[in-house]
């Protein structure tokens, strides 16, 4: 993943104040350049690992405590979605005009079935080990706009009634 200077200082550094920023690797404070030379002359002079870094403070979550996804799964998400909101096959992202016009980065449709099959896979055991053993179902249907909707839900008591 590419980064920008301006994303690299907000990975790697801590802003004290409008004029100093502390670096979160060696603790040393500089104060800003032309927009984020200082940093970035740091960036090469004192951590040449700074790309591998970046790339690690961003899969770990931001000052938020916010753990971000990297590029490839925010796209595999998306044609994920993609696929199964408008109901097309799988097949879908492999059209030479839909990876024209895609922003997402390529994908294989073997692969995206593999990544919806774990998908599926991780659902259903977590509904399994969700729901308890004894539940019932309901059923809904709506149309409305040309549109047929249907939900299976499960329904489950969660407190005991009063004896």
């Amino acid at each position: 993943m590419k980064f920008t200077n301006k994303d690299l200082y907000y990975l790697l550094f801590t802003e004290l104040s409008p004029n100093q920023a502390r670096c979160n690797t060696c603790l040393k404070v500089y104060k800003p350049g032309n927009g984020y030379t200082n940093q970035l002359h740091h960036f090469l002079k004192r951590h040449p690992d700074y790309q591998e870094l970046a790339a690690a403070t961003f899969r770990n979550g931001n000052r938020f405590g916010v753990a971000l996804p990297d590029q490839r799964t925010c796209d595999v998400l998306r044609w994920v979605e993609w696929c199964v909101m408008d109901l097309m096959p799988v097949s879908f992202c492999e059209r030479p005009l839909v990876r024209k016009n895609a922003k997402m980065e390529p994908i294989s449709a073997a692969t995206l079935q593999n990544y919806l099959d774990a998908l599926y896979g991780h659902v259903r055991e977590v509904i399994a080990t969700t729901l308890s053993d004894k539940f019932g179902i309901a059923l809904d249907a709506l149309t409305t706009g040309g549109r047929h909707y249907f939900a299976i839900m499960a329904v489950l008591m969660i407190l005991p009634l009063p004896s």
